[in-house]
């Protein structure tokens, strides 16, 4: 018996498939949807600083992650190692301007670090004294798709970045001796790094919205980027770490010479006095009111039974029956 072969042929359908792929292709590939859904999780931590944005002149290279931070060495840092006193001259005072970017959700766990430090009269000169420190930080926990679409960091590009302890290490080391200062009116980012290092945050440190909001008498807080258009300051990159952080010390340093113009600012003690955020309350679990002798106790909430039926109570039996 002869074996019988089947001959498709080419049908409209098919044809005018191949013609879409066909032009398809000449036109190129097609550009990558974004999707801001589920992401894959970072590979393995590193040990280096990992920056994203870097230095905003070639001039500022040699200040950008320095070499004693970057391999670890007890090599000069910063001008002053101890806290200065409240009486300290501005000028004296080393000021360490600081932001962090997180995964947006509780609890918040750190995705970037950028810090600045820097002294008000070098500053106002230029910004060939700043030290600059910026780097990536590895963490498993999942990104919120709105704070990946605000800054930008997906989980796949922590790989390799060092882990929280030691990007808050760090930041200790890089800020010694010099005060605290952020854009945030609970000290956010100052109790964030001190979280990752286990340890209270430090005594002394100072916010930029208070500042602002006592000099212009501002009653709700003002945002960074609000405030580098009223002070005519430029931010480089909006939630960049490191830009956020070079924002806040060129405010500050802006809002230093209004406060020393029309207030006579002179100490540490003078800037403290309007732009230190109050300690946290801590908060305390409600205590239960003592019962009287007699009292009955408060009905308590059904627990419900996850799963499964309920169990009914079992009938009783009448007496004598069989």
């Amino acid at each position: 018996m002869a074996r019988m072969e089947s001959v498709h042929e080419p049908t409209r359908g098919s044809a005018a498939s191949q013609e879409g792929d066909e032009a398809a292709t000449a036109a190129g590939p097609r550009p990558e949807r974004v999707r801001w859904g589920r992401e894959r999780g970072p590979g393995a931590p590193g040990d280096r600083l990992a920056p994203r944005l870097g230095p905003s002149s070639p001039e500022l290279a040699p200040f950008h992650n320095p070499i004693a931070l970057v391999e670890r060495r007890d090599g000069e840092v910063g001008a002053s190692t101890h806290l200065p006193t409240l009486d300290a001259p501005l000028e004296e005072v080393d000021f360490v301007a600081l932001d962090c970017e997180t995964t947006g959700h509780f609890p918040h766990r750190m995705v970037e670090l950028g810090a600045v430090r820097f002294q008000l009269d070098a500053a106002a000169d230029g910004h060939g004294s700043r030290l600059l420190l910026e780097s990536l930080v590895h963490t498993t926990d999942h990104i919120n798709p709105y704070a990946r679409r605000v800054h930008g960091i997906s989980r796949s590009m922590l790989t390799g970045a060092p882990p929280p302890h030691r990007v808050a290490l760090t930041y200790h080391r890089f800020s010694k001796g010099a005060v605290p200062l952020e854009h945030s009116a609970d000290a956010f980012d100052t109790r964030l790094v001190a979280k990752a290092l286990d340890r209270p945050p430090p005594r002394l440190h100072l916010d930029t919205s208070r500042v602002a909001g006592f000099l212009f008498n501002l009653r709700d807080t003002i945002g960074l980027e609000r405030l580098c258009e009223r002070l005519g300051v430029t931010h480089r990159q909006p939630h960049f770490a490191l830009a956020d952080a070079e924002a806040t010390a060129d405010c500050f340093v802006e809002l230093v010479k209004i406060g020393r113009r029309e207030h006579g600012w002179r100490t540490l003690g003078d800037l403290l006095a309007v732009g230190m955020p109050p300690e946290p309350r801590p908060v305390e679990a409600p205590k239960s009111r003592p019962r009287a002798e007699g009292e009955a106790a408060p009905p308590g909430r059904r627990r419900r039974h996850r799963g499964g039926r309920r169990r009914r109570p079992t009938a009783t039996p009448p007496e004598g029956g069989s």
